[in-house]
C-alpha cells in the first residue's frame, strides 16, 4: 500500500454471543450531580434504580427478549462498549428485570 492511496474504513458487524443482549441506552442514560459532575450510566448507584433501554441485538441463547423491545436493567450489571463512535450496553439476560414488548404472550396487564 503506497502513501497516496485512499485508507478504506473497515466495517464490521457486531454479532452478540451467548445469552447477551445488545442494548442501546436511553438518551437521558447519564446524569449529573449537585455539583455539576457528569456520572456516566455503568457507574455504580447507591439507590440501584432501574433503567429502560432498547434492546438492538440478541445472543442465540436469548429467549425472553427479541430485538426492538424495551428492557428493564441496573446499569451496574451492564458493559459499555463503543460501536462505530456509539454508546451501547452489553448485559446478560439474567440481568435483565422485566421485558416490554408489544407481543401478548405472559402479559401481565400492565403497560409502559
Amino acid at each position: 500500500m503506497s502513501a497516496s492511496e485512499p485508507v478504506t474504513e473497515i466495517r464490521r458487524s457486531v454479532a452478540v454471543l451467548g445469552d447477551r443482549v445488545l442494548v442501546q441506552p436511553p438518551e437521558d442514560s447519564e446524569r449529573r450531580s449537585k455539583g455539576g459532575i457528569l456520572i456516566p450510566a455503568t457507574a455504580t448507584s447507591v439507590d440501584r434504580k432501574g433503567t429502560w433501554g432498547e434492546a438492538i441485538g440478541v445472543g442465540p441463547h436469548v429467549r425472553s427478549v427479541s430485538t426492538g423491545d424495551e428492557v428493564l436493567y441496573l446499569p451496574e450489571d451492564a458493559i459499555e462498549v463503543d460501536v462505530q463512535g456509539e454508546a451501547y450496553l452489553i448485559v446478560r439476560e439474567r440481568d435483565v428485570h422485566a421485558v416490554g414488548t408489544t407481543r401478548r404472550d405472559g402479559a401481565t396487564g400492565l403497560y409502559l
